[in-house]
């Protein structure tokens, strides 16, 4: 597992494309596009199947390890694909994968992760670095792109409304990297990944009670392997910073309106130890079966 001295931005990088690399058969690494600093935005696709679910993390700066655990995770699923094993001895792997293929992509904003390792002396851009300097914000609270902007409130769904006048819906070419990708594909669910308080939190919809339905079903799915809280709507911004809870602007209420399927947030519990490696280890056993029991779930 990659631990955290390991998780860099080019590390996670690197192991995506090689985990594309050594199986190429049943695996397929793109990019999806370039943060405004220039770095790429990389996805790796695992399995065969014509539709697909999105596993996403790294959307805000603060997601710390939880891009490392969607890259272990889509390793340890190409292991137990071509080795044809049973993980936890209730899901074929190879039979879910070549029935419904997941599109991995975990760390979406690669300069706002970057600035939580490095500093914001990791902001290549001159211009964009003395904005964030400029700023005066602690690094802990930190939780926007390079241009600092927070990408959880960054989607153009119903009721959203402009902060700041360079604040347009989709302004952010994060933000429209992810939503060419929704359009792109043929999905049946959105998983994102993220730290608070141990919950799974479904979207809903105005005069959507079909829907709502379906959304509740399949996080009671997911609580079956986490144990963790099940919460209707409002996704929380981020444990350490915004604590308004509305989901106006998140790509889980874009994917639901727009894409019409299942739209879930799953908030792992944040720890107060930072190398806290038997609770990371408890946690990622946990969320690892997620994306399998969601893909069983759909039969």
């Amino acid at each position: 597992m990659l631990m955290a001295e390991d998780c860099t931005y080019e590390k996670i990088y690197f192991s995506l494309w090689e985990t594309g690399q050594r199986y190429g058969d049943f695996v397929q690494f793109r990019i999806i596009g370039k943060s405004h600093d220039d770095r790429l935005i990389p996805m790796i696709e695992v399995g065969k199947g014509e539709n697909c679910i999105f596993c996403i993390s790294g959307i805000e700066a603060g997601d710390g390890k939880m891009p490392a655990h969607l890259a272990e995770m889509a390793l340890d699923y190409c292991r137990s694909y071509e080795s044809g094993w049973l993980v936890n001895e209730d899901y074929d792997v190879r039979k879910l994968l070549d029935s419904v293929r997941i599109c991995f992509i975990p760390i979406l904003n690669p300069d706002g992760y970057e600035v939580t390792v490095h500093g914001y002396g990791a902001i290549r851009n001159p211009i964009f670095r003395q904005m964030l300097k400029m700023q005066n914000r602690p690094l802990e609270e930190f939780n926007c792109n390079a241009r600092g902007v927070v990408l959880k409130k960054n989607f153009p769904t119903n009721y959203y409304q402009r902060k700041k006048i360079y604040q347009e819906p989709a302004s952010e070419n994060e933000t429209k990297a992810l939503i060419s990708i929704f359009q792109q594909y043929k999905s049946a669910g959105l998983i994102t990944f993220s730290f608070s308080q141990g919950k799974i939190i479904y979207c809903r919809q105005d005069k959507g009670h079909g829907y709502n339905q379906k959304n509740y079903r399949m996080a009671r799915h997911l609580q079956k392997c986490s144990g963790y809280h099940v919460e209707k709507g409002k996704i929380n911004m981020h444990y350490r910073g915004d604590k308004t809870g509305q989901d106006i602007g998140s790509p889980e209420q874009f994917y639901a309106e727009v894409i019409r399927q299942p739209s879930l947030a799953v908030e792992i519990p944040a720890s107060d130890e930072e190398n806290d490696v038997e609770k990371m280890k408890k946690e990622y056993g946990k969320i690892s079966l997620l994306p399998l029991e969601y893909i069983y779930s759909l039969s």
